[in-house]
């Protein structure tokens, strides 16, 4: 069986990689058993939200997924369960699905016997995550008008910079001061690139670099991780695992910027490349600088 460092499975390293840092809904448990359930998770840096029937439709759509139990759950729950966005996974006696109307039980994504262990738990909920319909109509780059940055620190006055720094040049920003945060917000707005910290709480940036790169959406992601200057060991340790850039810590916001141009507009195969438009070029009006997504180096032009 393939293993790595830390002796547990490869595929095992796969699941908690794959749930760490989201926020699954629990609906119709039982205390005992809804903590059960949030144990669990809490193995694989996930969190629980637990959910009441009537709260279904407004704040399922905030979940990665739900975890329904159906002995739990009146008729009204049922439907407003069926009716949510997220992907739902049932728990339930598999004698239910025998002798109830297979309509009733067409919506779910996936059932568990009521008998479950802690490790189906987590394969079920990794499935129900990698389903391709999982993912319909989230594309947050099909709409990008220019090229959008995570930054990832707990240092807000770096951040306050280098987040006004790309703005005058037009980059988009989004922040985290955390790793849990950045990592969930990376799935959800699928950036162009992310500068990550090294030393942050909850996750560092080490642990969310690894996590990424298991992430089939995420694994071409242009990482840029900010590390100790003198600490050859982090970036050691950084190209192991995939980094693009490293940037030592304390940095100027024009080098940081110089770097992230660079990344922009260097070619990698299915990730989109951004081009720069200058003051003089047709069309940027003087306006603050303004990018262009192209297909390919070859359709991209120098920045100015």
């Amino acid at each position: 069986m393939e293993t790595e460092q830390t002796g547990k499975p490869a595929w095992a390293l796969e699941i908690s990689a794959a749930l760490a840092g989201r926020h699954f809904g629990l609906c119709g448990f039982e205390s005992a058993e809804a903590e059960r359930v949030s144990r669990v998770l809490r193995g694989t840096n996930s969190q629980t939200l637990p959910l009441e029937e009537r709260l279904l439709g407004q704040f399922g759509g905030a979940c990665d997924a739900i975890v329904v139990r159906l002995a739990g759950m009146s008729p009204e729950g049922l439907r407003a369960a069926a009716a949510s966005r997220a992907p739902i996974l049932v728990a339930g006696p598999s004698q239910n699905l025998l002798e109830g109307s297979g309509s009733v039980y067409s919506w779910p994504r996936d059932f568990m016997n009521e008998y479950w262990s802690d490790s189906e738990l987590l394969i079920r909920l990794f499935r129900l995550l990698q389903s391709p319909a999982s993912f319909q109509g989230v594309d947050a780059g099909e709409v990008r008008l220019a090229p959008l940055v995570l930054l990832a620190d707990d240092d807000q006055e770096l951040i306050a910079l280098a987040d006004t720094t790309l703005q005058s040049h037009g980059i988009s920003c989004r922040k985290a001061e955390e790793g849990l945060s950045a990592l969930r917000l990376a799935r959800e707005l699928l950036p162009d690139l992310m500068v990550l910290d090294v030393r942050m709480p909850r996750l560092d940036g080490f642990q969310v670099l690894e996590i990424i790169r298991r992430d089939h959406r995420l694994q071409m992601l242009r990482v840029i991780l900010l590390t100790g200057c003198d600490d050859p060991i982090d970036i050691v340790r950084g190209s192991e695992l995939g980094a693009n850039d490293y940037v030592g810590k304390p940095v100027s916001p024009s080098v940081l910027l110089s770097r992230i141009k660079r990344l922009l507009t260097t070619y990698v195969p299915g990730v989109r490349q951004w081009a720069r438009l200058s003051a003089g070029d047709r069309g940027s009006r003087g306006r603050v600088a303004q990018w262009v997504a192209m297909g390919s180096a070859a359709d991209g032009r120098e920045l100015q």
